[in-house]
């Protein structure tokens, strides 16, 4: 079986090996958790609303049913020849709302965990769907593999969570809270869960990561990188948000549900919906020479307009390739289960 590896991916690599450069996917160990500490129930948020638990739940999701790493994705691609596994898939979440049915927005305090931070600038939770210990997230073809053996797929807190009927978010790490970070924090310093998934320590954060294999009905094999994070955060020879408050290129996803029940509706990211429109196809590079000698299986984008793939990953996240302006109306991604 023949594997291809894409130009944009041994750029991204090369990148992450520059001297004096954090790892692109460096992560911290951890334990398995699918649930935070949860705060006392019956607070007041001094409106006269009581606050009790909530626990926002996450999935990826085929048709309705839950997948992961022993899952094979098969009909994808223009023909539906193409079969993927999913190797690593995590994502940030920002600026949670919750909405009554009036529309009013609702009281809502994260609990403070390794994978929820929260800050005087804003707060942040770390959604990681995946394990490196089974499946293709542990026996993945992809050269460059990431991924932690620890899972996270619920965000908790208090809100008035009887009156949540509607649920709005950002796919990110707020822009302020990685200014905030990288200026005081070393890569190894950061805290949980900001020490991982950044591009590399000075230049910021990727919102979100989603690595995959890739094969077709003829035999054929290769790899998905979809890396969507934000851009242009500095000039030359300064730090992230160091000379700016907002990256060039923010490409921060907003996504919001309607009719959500909170108690027992799960937020899902289609994995359908995120590769739609894909071809599955990139150049196969000459090792020697780097020129393309031809084209095979795989997806590179790595929130950069100029890559092809770019162009369909970023209509199904809501995002203007060309500006980063995200539209919740325009947000195909992410769905309720």
């Amino acid at each position: 079986m023949q594997t291809y590896t894409s130009r944009s991916f041994l750029v991204a690599l090369s990148l992450l090996v520059l001297p004096g450069l954090a790892g692109c996917g460096d992560s911290q160990g951890g334990t398995d958790s699918d649930s935070g500490e949860t705060s006392e129930s019956g607070e007041s948020d001094g409106t006269g609303d009581m606050l009790s638990p909530f626990s926002l739940q996450f999935a990826a999701s085929v048709d309705g049913q839950v997948v992961g790493c022993a899952d094979s994705i098969t009909g994808l691609g223009l023909a539906g020849d193409i079969t993927v596994g999913v190797s690593d898939l995590r994502f940030y979440i920002s600026n949670l709302r919750f909405f009554d049915a009036g529309g009013s927005e609702l009281a809502v305090e994260l609990d403070t965990n390794e994978f929820q931070y929260s800050s005087e600038v804003g707060d942040v939770a770390l959604i990681d769907l995946t394990s490196n210990t089974e499946g293709t997230c542990a026996d993945s073809a992809i050269a460059f593999a990431e991924g932690t053996s620890r899972t996270n797929a619920v965000i908790t807190g208090m809100t008035a969570t009887d009156q949540v009927a509607r649920v709005a978010f950002d796919v990110g790490v707020p822009q302020a809270v990685m200014k905030e970070t990288i200026a005081n924090n070393t890569a190894e310093g950061a805290p949980s869960p900001l020490a991982e998934m950044y591009w590399s320590w000075a230049s910021g954060y990727r919102h979100f990561v989603f690595n995959f294999t890739i094969g077709n009905d003829g035999g054929e094999s290769g790899e998905g990188y979809i890396h969507i994070g934000s851009r242009d955060c500095a000039a030359d020879g300064f730090n992230a948000l160091e000379d700016r408050e907002t990256c060039g290129l923010v490409n921060t996803p907003t996504v919001m549900l309607d009719a959500f029940d909170l108690t027992s509706g799960t937020v899902t990211l289609d994995v359908k919906a995120a590769l739609a429109g894909l071809d599955f196809m990139v150049p196969i590079l000459d090792p020697d020479t780097m020129e393309q000698i031809g084209e095979g299986p795989g997806v590179a984008c790595h929130a950069t307009p100029t890559e092809p793939d770019c162009a369909s990953v970023f209509t199904a996240f809501g995002l203007d390739p060309a500006t980063g302006a995200a539209s919740e109306a325009n947000s195909s991604a992410f769905t309720e289960m």
